[in-house]
């Protein structure tokens, strides 16, 4: 054992320049020294004492190094078996409460480097064409197996150390390697794989969005808005990811496609809304709202997106027609009840306005005001119904409410309200 230690260091000691000078002979003679570090470690790992195998693990870093071993299939092979009993024994250890995490994935990665790199060199074809096919045999098995620890990792990196940068390696390490040549045969009969691919895909999409990295928040994103777990949270980062990339084509198109897949979900019409409004697009956005009824006439927020853009022109009556198809679809759904009070108290407005030209003083006038009161009795039931929803939303109901006590003269209704925006900070 000494003595191959001793030959190790030797062979570590001579740089690639003084190989360059050796003659063939004198090169594959230092060969020969130095894979024999590698038949020691083997040696040594195949050894009960623990002692031995750490012996063992010392060898096989330092021979790792040895730039006559690099090509050598067998240095990473060895390297491999070395590294999958350490990960192991820690796994156990972890199981029982005792083990150094970091230091169990760790030795998991190299475990799935090592064979990875051993598998590499043996699928390259020797000089009659023959490749070798020991670590696709022996070693690809053992890591597929465990091939979703990575995700595990993943997580822990993600929950534990908010460590989102190498979390996001970890899972992107496990769909890189399930998809890679190696494991082709292994993955078509994995049922982990084929029950979680879409589930899991949205934990490296978490990982990319808390990084701002939106193409990679994207590329997962994409796989996981299919699982039914996920789905819906993933679309919407679909979204996000086009907005941030700043692809609104493909922005707008996953909108539509989000709200077409989730109807329920209000997350895609509120950005449409945003978009066309801030553009004053109203016909576009329009069009497409109408091409969403055909298509789901019972959805409630198609029709207060259509009461939304009538308002917006202060066509209020095709508002108010709207918003009471929408509260007819949902009885509950407060905003329409506030804007539907709201288009009331404009027409209101409106009709005073119209008003202007006569003398306060007379009859007529008076009249005008009679008439005004109709609309706040129209008003009043939209903002009592609004309240009734939505109680603790005074700023909401608080004005509506007030204008409308006062005109319809309720005083002691309107004592109330006014005491309650005090207490809110309104008045």
């Amino acid at each position: 054992m000494k003595k191959l230690i001793f030959v190790l260091i030797a062979a570590l000691g001579v740089s690639c320049t003084s190989y360059a000078q050796m003659t063939d002979k004198e090169l594959k003679k230092a060969t020969k020294a130095a894979q024999k570090v590698v038949k020691e470690a083997k040696d040594e790992m195949e050894r009960d004492d623990v002692a031995d195998k750490r012996g063992a693990k010392r060898l096989i870093d330092k021979a790792m190094k040895d730039p006559l071993l690099q090509d050598w299939d067998q240095t990473w092979y060895q390297a491999a078996v070395i590294y999958e009993y350490f990960f192991n024994d820690e796994d156990i250890k972890y199981n029982n409460g005792k083990s150094d995490t970091v230091t169990m994935y760790n030795y998991l990665l190299d475990w799935f480097k090592y064979a990875l790199k051993a598998d590499s060199l043996q699928m390259i074809p020797n000089e009659k064409g023959k490749v070798n096919y020991e670590a696709r045999k022996n070693l690809i098995p053992r890591v597929h197996r465990n091939l979703s620890t990575l995700v595990n990792a993943g997580i822990f990196y993600f929950n534990h150390r908010s460590d989102f940068a190498t979390a996001y390696k970890l899972f992107d390490q496990y769909y890189q390697m399930a998809q890679s040549e190696p494991f082709a045969e292994l993955m078509a009969d994995d049922q982990t794989w084929k029950l979680y691919r879409e589930q899991w895909a949205y934990f490296p999409t978490l990982c990319a969005m808390s990084l701002g990295n939106w193409e990679d928040c994207l590329k997962y994103a994409e796989i996981a808005k299919n699982d039914s777990t996920y789905g819906p949270d993933a679309t919407e980062l679909i979204c996000e990811s086009y907005a941030n990339l700043g692809d609104t084509v493909n922005w707008i198109k996953s909108l539509k496609e989000g709200m077409m897949k989730y109807p329920t979900r209000d997350y895609y019409y509120a950005k449409l809304l945003n978009y066309y409004n801030n553009k004053n697009d109203m016909a576009a956005l329009e069009n497409f709202v109408k091409e969403m009824i055909e298509i789901d006439p019972e959805k409630h927020y198609n029709y207060f997106v259509l009461g939304f853009i009538s308002q917006s022109n202060k066509n209020y009556d095709e508002a108010i027609k709207q918003y009471k198809i929408c509260v007819e679809k949902k009885p509950e759904f407060a905003d329409a009840y506030f804007n539907l009070g709201l288009c009331i108290v404009n027409q209101a407005l409106d009709f005073m306005d119209s008003k202007s030209n006569l003398d306060y003083r007379s009859s007529a006038f008076k009249k005008a005001q009679e008439e005004e009161k109709n609309y706040y009795r129209e008003a009043l039931p939209y903002f009592e119904k609004l309240r009734e929803i939505e109680p603790s939303s005074v700023k909401k109901w608080g004005i509506g409410l007030q204008q409308c006590y006062s005109k319809l003269n309720m005083a002691k209704q309107l004592d109330e309200i006014e005491a309650r925006m005090k207490e809110a900070g309104l008045l």
